[in-house]
C-alpha cells in the first residue's frame, strides 16, 4: 500500500535495524504508534467517527459515517435481518498515487476487508436486532469510510474508525402495530419516530473485533508499519480478533511473498496477545472521545475544528 519509494541504501537501513530489534523511528518490533480518536463528526450522520495513528501530518487518518435508512424486503433475502454495506475510499489527496482511478484496487481490498470482519456472527453484531417486521422491513447501515491521510497501517485505523462510529451509532426508535383491514386480516405497520432526542444504541457494537496488521521485514515482523517500512515489506497479515479473543478474519496482503507456517501460529498467538491490550486501549480513547464531545457539544462538527480539537 505504501507509494514512498526508498534509496537501497535506506532500504537497506530499515531491514537491517529491524533484524536487529529496533526500528527507525525508535519502537520496538510490537510497539504502536500513539492513536487520536473523536466521535460525533458528522452531524447528519447516526455514527461517526475519525481516529488517526501517528503525529499530525505524519500520521494515517480515516473519517468513517454510519447512515442508517430502511428498506423493505425482497423475496430471496434473509426473512429476519439487517444488513451492513461497507464502502471504502482513498482520497487524492492522501497520496499522489490515488489520483484520478489510481485508488481504485485498494479501495476494493478495503471495502472487502470491512465487509468480511462487519457481515457475520463474527462480527459480533446481532443483525437479527436491524429487524424491523420479518419480511418487510429492516435497516440498512451504510458504513462510508474515507482515508484522509495515509503514512503506513492503513487497515487498523480503519477498524479503529470503523468501531468507534458504530459503537456511537443511534438509532430512531420504530413503532410497530398490528391493525386489522375490513376483511378481518391483520397486517403489521411500523412507523420511525423522527426525534432527535428519541434515540436507541446499537446493540452489539462493544462486541466489534479489533485488527492487529503484521508485516514481514527481512526475517522479523513488525505490527503497525511506517510508511517507510511498509515500502519493504514482503508480506502483510491482518487478523481481525474479537473481545472474547476468537480470530474472526484473516487477510494477506498481495506483496511479495506469504508468511512460512513455522511463523504463522506464532503471529496469530501474538496477535491475541496484541488485540487485548488494544481493545483496552481503544476503551480508554473512546470513553475520552465522548466524554470531549459532551464538553464540546455547542461547536460545529467540522474539519476545522477537528484539528483544532486534535
Amino acid at each position: 500500500m505504501a507509494s514512498l519509494t526508498l534509496s537501497p541504501a535506506e532500504q537497506d537501513y530499515i531491514i537491517r535495524g529491524i533484524e536487529s530489534g529496533f526500528r527507525a523511528d525508535g519502537r520496538g518490533s510490537l510497539d504502536r504508534r500513539e492513536v487520536s480518536l473523536r466521535t460525533g463528526m458528522i452531524s447528519q450522520a447516526n455514527g461517526s467517527a475519525r481516529c488517526r495513528i501517528g503525529n499530525l501530518g505524519v500520521g494515517t487518518d480515516v473519517l468513517v459515517g454510519v447512515k442508517a435508512e430502511v428498506s423493505s424486503w425482497t423475496p430471496g433475502e434473509a426473512d429476519d435481518t439487517g444488513s451492513i454495506v461497507c464502502n471504502v475510499e482513498c482520497s487524492p489527496s492522501a497520496a499522489q498515487e490515488f489520483e484520478g482511478r489510481g485508488a481504485e484496487e485498494i479501495n476494493v481490498e478495503l471495502t472487502q476487508l470491512l465487509d468480511r470482519i462487519l457481515n457475520g456472527p463474527q462480527s459480533g453484531l446481532d443483525l437479527k436486532k436491524l429487524c424491523i417486521i420479518p419480511k418487510q422491513a429492516y435497516w440498512v447501515l451504510h458504513i462510508d469510510a474515507l482515508v484522509l491521510d495515509i503514512k503506513g497501517n492503513i487497515i487498523d485505523t480503519l477498524v479503529w474508525a470503523t468501531r468507534a462510529a458504530l459503537m456511537s451509532t443511534s438509532l430512531p426508535r420504530v413503532v410497530v402495530e398490528t391493525i386489522g383491514d375490513e376483511m378481518g386480516n391483520m397486517q403489521a405497520e411500523f412507523d420511525v419516530v423522527d426525534d432527535p432526542e428519541d434515540l436507541t444504541p446499537l446493540e452489539g457494537a462493544e462486541n466489534l473485533p479489533i485488527s492487529v496488521t503484521f508485516s514481514q521485514i527481512g526475517k522479523r515482523y513488525v505490527v503497525d508499519a511506517s510508511e517507510q517500512e511498509e515500502a519493504v515489506t514482503q508480506a502483510r497479515l491482518t487478523v481481525a480478533v474479537s473481545p472474547a479473543m476468537e480470530i474472526c478474519a484473516i487477510q494477506k496482503g498481495g506483496m511479495l511473498r506469504g508468511f512460512p507456517p513455522s511463523l504463522l501460529a506464532e503471529i496469530l498467538e501474538t496477535a491475541q496477545r496484541i488485540a487485548r491490550e488494544e481493545l483496552t486501549r481503544f476503551k480508554t480513547h473512546y470513553a475520552k472521545a465522548k466524554s470531549h464531545l459532551s464538553g464540546q457539544a455547542d461547536e460545529l462538527s467540522t474539519g476545522s475544528t477537528f484539528l483544532v480539537q486534535f
